[in-house]
């Protein structure tokens, strides 16, 4: 009885390690998806903005 015990226990610690370990996978997961679409939104209003900043300056010709 006591070796069932022992193995029941061994495998819990087993089970809660792979279990934290998955956990902090997921987290990693999420911040690397939310820097990615942090990343894509960065670019995305620049340019946004380069191409608003080209459409308001005037070109050499419209100058003269």
């Amino acid at each position: 009885m006591a070796i069932v015990a022992m193995s029941f226990l061994a495998l819990d610690a087993i089970v809660d390690v792979n279990s934290s370990v998955i956990a902090k996978r997921i987290e990693l997961a999420q911040a690397s998806i939310a820097d990615a679409a942090m990343s894509q939104h960065q670019l995305a209003s620049a340019v946004q903005a380069c191409a608003h900043r080209d459409q308001q300056q005037p070109t050499a010709v419209e100058r003269f």
